[in-house]
């Protein structure tokens, strides 16, 4: 039985690997290149730099390490790296920049026993991705990932903030202790001597922030004995300090989670009370458009015309009907001969 063989992933390779006799590696669009017993990928390197149109690309049964290199295949929708030697998580990020990336197989990798939990992170983390490791990505899979990480991601949010004001407030009271103690030496000597000038000089910029008993003796001003008992090493000082600040400063998260969660409730019900505003606001607009494309003014100034012609022929009739009658109640008139008027009699 031969040997194993682990190759770098090469241009020259995958041509001679599939025979391939042109130089257009932008126009494929589909690769298989699986291991086999005697031959395994262990380095893509830039391999795959040329094939910027590839939308599929089989890498089975192989030895890859790490899915450096394949960033930029940006048309890339199908991955398989079942049975390969990916450790981590940490690997798979590479992945996250592949933004038509739908179907991701990483079967058999370590990573599935180092992070045994790495599915709900991945489907959160790609949100394209249709299938993981054969199976579908569900909506409500993908709303839990999205939960989960979410909260998670404000804890360490919080976290972070603590300790980043705590060591901005801690870094500001040893930055005030340090003016208060040379102002109190300048006004007590009006100045150095030249040996404690020089023997300040050569001392490291951190010393001068922490104090400690090794200059308790140099400059009693700048280190006083009681700021050296009570502060001890620097790093013990500035825990200490960053201590005091961390559990007021989480006190005042929880206040504001608190009263921001109710604000949020509030925020929620605005929202919905706007959106159902809005709908009916379009309906009405949609009905409106609806009467007046059916019923257009040009039409109802036509009506309106029509129904006047018909009211001035009524009045005219009346009219008419009135001198007829006018003239039927009439007397007859008698001329003096005494014959009546034909117009009477008739």
């Amino acid at each position: 039985m031969a040997p194993l063989t682990l190759v770098a992933l090469t241009e020259e390779w995958i041509m001679n690997k599939l025979g391939l006799s042109h130089q257009r590696l932008g126009d494929v669009r589909s690769l298989s290149l699986p291991g086999t017993y005697n031959q395994k990928i262990g380095y893509l390197g830039n391999g795959l730099a040329n094939f910027e149109r590839l939308k599929s690309l089989n890498l089975s049964h192989n030895s890859i390490v790490s899915v450096e290199g394949l960033q930029h295949l940006k048309h890339l929708q199908i991955l398989n790296l079942y049975y390969n030697c990916i450790p981590s998580l940490e690997e798979v990020k590479v992945l996250f920049e592949l933004p038509v990336l739908r179907d991701l197989d990483l079967r058999l990798n370590p990573l599935g026993k180092t992070d045994p939990n790495y599915r709900p992170y991945v489907v959160h983390a790609m949100a394209g991705l249709r299938k993981l490791d054969g199976c579908l990505v569900k909506d409500a899979e993908r709303k839990s990932a999205k939960r989960q990480y979410s909260q998670q991601r404000n804890r360490n949010n919080r976290q972070a903030l603590v300790e980043r004001l705590s060591r901005k407030l801690s870094l500001l009271n040893d930055t005030d202790g340090v003016e208060l103690n040379h102002t109190g030496a300048n006004h007590r000597s009006g100045s150095y001597s030249n040996a404690e000038l020089q023997s300040s000089n050569q001392q490291p910029a951190q010393e001068h922030q922490y104090p400690s008993s090794h200059h308790s003796g140099s400059n009693p001003v700048l280190y006083p004995s009681w700021v050296t008992e009570v502060t001890g090493t620097p790093a013990q000082a500035e825990n200490k300090q960053q201590e005091s600040y961390r559990k007021p400063l989480g006190e005042l998260l929880d206040l504001l989670d608190k009263h921001w969660g109710e604000l949020n409730v509030q925020l929620r019900v605005a929202l919905e009370e706007n959106v159902a505003l809005r709908k009916e606001l379009l309906t009405s607009e949609r009905m409106y458009r609806q009467y007046m494309t059916e019923h257009p003014p040009t039409s109802h100034n036509i009506e309106a015309q029509r129904r006047v012609e018909e009211v001035k022929e009524e009045l005219e009739e009346l009219r008419r009907r009135v001198k007829q009658a006018q003239s039927a109640n009439e007397p007859p008139q008698v001329r003096a001969d005494g014959s009546l008027n034909n117009t009477a009699a008739q």
